[in-house]
């Protein structure tokens, strides 16, 4: 059977095939005995779990109700299932594991009642896997499976399917978003936060907080921060994002083998072959090398301060040797101490032909140099007559000049300088504390407090007259613009074509266009004070913009400019929705035999009656179907009965909500509003266009003015001219030519879409008998879109009719199976039970109603935030 299992997939009538075998399995697996030689099998699971690439949704069904029942009888079959989805996740093409389980959550089917019949089993098989196995006594292990499914997007497929399906996919959906809850509570209490509320984990910044909170204070957090500043530095665009693919597979590999150990392969395959223990003992290699390394750099440090020191006591030394030398030479160098005069030599010849030599006569001899002076080397110091300084009571701070050798003193300022008289006027003791060594200061404290009062002085000496409050609130519009003057007086010449005037600040502009009176109390204060730069900052501002040409006309022509492309994007759809519900109701087939049931069963209900023996009705009737009530129960009314009629006898038909999804759009768009608007572009268009014209009559007139000044040498005019001429850099005439003749041309496109939306529309309105000519597209398809909600509401709730008849029978069947109260769970999924009632256990949810009703009880569903998913 498994031989033939596996073939069957390569034929084209696999589905065919498939199923029999299927079923098959299905009844073996009521035996234990079946069970054990099907799990023993090596290939037995991995072919029926194979089969969920078949398209068929019977076979899929039972393939998943296999898998299900499987993995709560024993936490051995449970491990064999997981390990059986990631072994036929290539065959299945999947990029990751549980990819295709996801995908038929997603899938729509042929009929809704098919596709939520595979939801109901994708969501048994999901929940069978977090809720049985190694997963109900592993917390970390249902994290790593339950993270690994909502990268997948599994969330938000529940978030979009949830109160759309019976009442069995809504418990499973429950059950599935409370273990979630609580397992992250449960998460959140192991994880140190710092904060009484839990972790948000569908927040990075909530995360982010609670990983820093819960690493403050430990070795980690370094190394915590260093990861996060190099991921700030890789750009998230799709050309990278298999380098964070990379970093997730790594993350998820590593905390996988840190905390599930062995089992971490039943959890997710090792996509990257990493021996955490080999890693960890060279990392731990690594970190004794750091610390021997920074107690190297520590000693370094402290010999480096040593030095340090020994140098400033060897300084110290020096100069305490240099004031004791000092007072030895003044005490030895007193002007009466005789100069002795040398030995006579004695000569062995007679003397009396030899005139007697006396010794020459000295004075008294110089005073020894200075400490300084002999570290300097100066000679000529020796000889520079010393001065009569006071002695400081410290050593004070250095002024560092070049002295004059003596040579260079006279005929100099510096000759009989009689400085020694200014120390009786000064304060010694002042001059000391000021200025004694080693304290230290700012020496443009001075500078920066006179520079700020300036500054102050300046703000408060600027000239406004314009009115106060319009003042400030052009301040406050310029402060939002960041723009200097002069970029904005560029902007507005070259008509901002490189955008650099928001367009919500072009709209603010507007409303503070310079007045004429403005403009001459401007200039009259710049004449006044000989220069603008006393002007206030919005005073400023007006001066500069009132002298660009046509200043208000440029402003409307560049904010019509720029809003012209969005009002057209935002009329355009508008009308291709108009076009597009007017094809697909008047030429909807399904429609038109719809119309013919609900004309059958109103005849036949006002049969004898004057509104009986109709031939057709208008479309505003439709509504009135709902009104209709049933006289049995209170609670359902004709279209109720309509959509149950056509639901058994004409499927088909329900197919036309799909077809007709257009006029939803439709239904909010408003003629008249359309056409104002259209007109509104074409008037903003025009007055563009007038302006253009206008500034090349301008340029005309000023050249043919400069032409007839050359001719006849008028300089003065030919003056005048240049400084009233259009100013240098100005590009409003290139500019904006370009945009007026590519506006018409979309214009023209855009008038002649229309004048084909109001052909159809008015077709399609008188081919359902309204009024064309006063009809609006809102009122019309306004009809039909809430006609097609209340078929969906009425379908909804046969359904759900149905499905709880169905869950209720389910739960009396389960209740049978699960009667003895004595038995745990355990011995539940362990007995020889049949299998069919085991899965239609899993199905309806009752094999978990304790749970969650637990759950229930502690726990209410909330709409979760969308999850980013790559």
């Amino acid at each position: 059977m498994i031989s033939v299992l596996d073939r069957c997939r390569e034929r084209s009538d696999r589905d065919r095939i498939a199923l029999p075998l299927l079923n098959s399995f299905r009844a073996l697996l009521n035996s234990s005995d079946a069970r054990s030689v099907f799990l023993d099998s090596a290939n037995a699971l991995q072919s029926v779990a194979a089969t969920l690439d078949l398209q068929n949704s019977r076979c899929k069904i039972v393939t998943l109700e296999i898998l299900s029942a499987l993995c709560v009888f024993s936490d051995q079959s449970h491990g064999e299932v997981i390990r059986a989805l990631t072994d036929v996740s290539p065959l299945l093409g999947e990029r990751k594991r549980f990819q295709k389980l996801v995908d038929d959550l997603h899938r729509p089917r042929s009929s809704d009642r098919e596709s939520e019949r595979v939801r109901t089993a994708v969501m048994s098989l999901i929940n069978a896997i977090l809720k049985s196995g190694i997963s109900e006594h592993s917390l970390e292990f249902r994290l790593h499976l339950r993270y690994e499914l909502l990268m997948l997007g599994v969330q938000d497929v529940i978030d979009r399917l949830r109160d759309s399906h019976g009442s069995a996919l809504q418990d499973h959906f429950d059950l599935f978003e409370m273990m979630r809850q609580e397992d992250e509570m449960e998460m959140s209490s192991n994880v140190d936060s710092g904060s009484s509320s839990p972790v948000d984990f569908e927040n990075p910044a909530g995360m982010a907080e609670a990983l820093t909170t819960k690493l403050n204070n430990t070795v980690a957090l370094p190394h915590f921060i260093s990861l996060l500043q190099h991921m700030l530095m890789i750009p998230g665009d799709e050309k990278h994002i298999h380098l964070w693919r990379l970093f997730d597979m790594l993350l998820q590999q590593l905390s996988l083998q840190t905390t599930m150990g062995q089992m971490s392969t039943e959890v997710e395959p090792s996509l990257v072959q990493i021996d955490i223990d080999q890693a960890l003992s060279r990392l731990k290699t690594q970190n004794d090398y750091e610390m021997l390394e920074k107690e190297l750099a520590e000693a370094n440090e402290e010999l480096e301060m040593e030095r340090k020191r020994v140098i400033e006591l060897e300084n110290r030394i020096s100069d305490l040797q240099d004031d004791a030398f000092s007072r030895i030479s003044d005490f030895s160098s007193s002007p009466s101490d005789p100069c002795h005069s040398p030995t006579p030599t004695i000569l062995s010849t007679s003397t009396s032909s030899l005139p007697q030599v006396r010794p020459p006569a000295c004075g008294p001899p110089p005073p020894p140099p200075t400490a300084a002076q002999l570290r300097s080397g100066s000679i000529s110091a020796l000889n520079v007559p010393q001065k009569n300084v006071p002695k400081p009571p410290a050593t004070l701070r250095t002024l560092n000049w070049n002295v004059l050798p003596l040579n260079k003193i006279k005929t100099t300022i510096w000759e009989k300088m009689d400085d020694e008289k200014v120390y009786k006027n000064l304060d010694l003791e002042e001059l000391a504390e000021n200025f004694v060594a080693g304290k230290g200061h700012k020496d443009n404290d001075t500078e920066s407090i006179y520079g700020t009062l300036q500054r102050k002085m300046r703000t408060d000496t600027l000239v406004s007259v314009i009115d106060s409050q319009r003042s400030q609130n052009c301040t406050i519009m310029l402060s939002k613009l960041k723009l200097t003057n002069k970029e904005i007086r560029t902007a507005m010449l070259t008509m901002d074509e490189k955008g650099k005037i928001p367009k919500d600040m072009i709209e603010q502009m507007l409303k503070y266009v310079p007045t004429r009176d403005e403009m001459t109390l401007l200039k009259e204060a710049v004449e006044k004070y000989k220069s603008p730069a006393v002007l206030a900052i919005a005073d400023r501002f007006l001066l500069e913009v009132g002298q660009i040409p046509r200043y208000e006309q440029r402003l409307k022509c560049l904010h019509i400019m720029r809003t012209y492309k969005e009002r057209v994007e935002e009329l355009l759809p508008c009308i291709n929705s108009v076009t597009k519900a007017s094809t697909s109701v008047s030429s909807n087939k399904k429609l038109k035999q719809l119309f013919a049931i609900i004309l059958a069963i109103g005849n036949y209900l006002n049969y004898g009656k004057k509104a009986g023996n109709a031939s057709g009705f208008a479309v505003t009737s439709l509504n009135a179907v709902a009104g209709v009530k049933n006289a049995v129960r209170c609670d359902r009314n004709l279209m109720h009965y309509v959509v149950g009629l056509v639901d058994q006898k004409y499927p088909e038909l329900l197919r036309m909500q799909r077809e007709m999804s257009g006029v939803f759009e439709a239904a909010r768009c408003s003629r008249p509003e359309m056409e104002q608007e259209l007109r509104l572009i074409e008037a903003s268009l025009r007055v563009v266009f007038t302006e253009l014209r206008a500034q090349e009559k301008i340029l005309e007139e000023e050249e043919l003015e400069m032409k007839e000044n050359l001719e006849n040498n008028n300089e003065e005019g030919e003056t005048k001219l240049k400084r009233r001429r259009t100013v240098k850099g100005d590009k409003f005439i290139p500019i904006v030519k370009v945009f007026v003749n590519e506006a018409r041309m979309q214009f023209k496109e855009m008038e002649k879409i229309h004048a084909e939306m109001n052909s159809k529309f008015f077709d399609c309105a008188r081919y359902f008998a309204a009024d064309a000519p006063g009809c609006s597209p809102d009122d019309f398809f306004g009809i039909f879109a809430k006609f097609l909600n209340t078929i969906a509401e009425c379908q909804q709730q046969l359904w759900d009719e149905r499905d709880e008849i169905e869950r209720v029978k389910k739960q009396t069947m389960a209740r049978k199976v699960f009667a003895k109260k004595g038995r745990g769970r355990r011995q539940q999924r362990n007995s020889d039970q049949d299998f069919e009632k085991l899965i239609s256990a899993l199905q309806s949810g009752e094999i978990f109603s304790e749970d969650l009703c637990r759950l229930r009880s502690s726990f209410r569903v909330t709409p979760r935030k969308k999850i980013l998913v790559q």
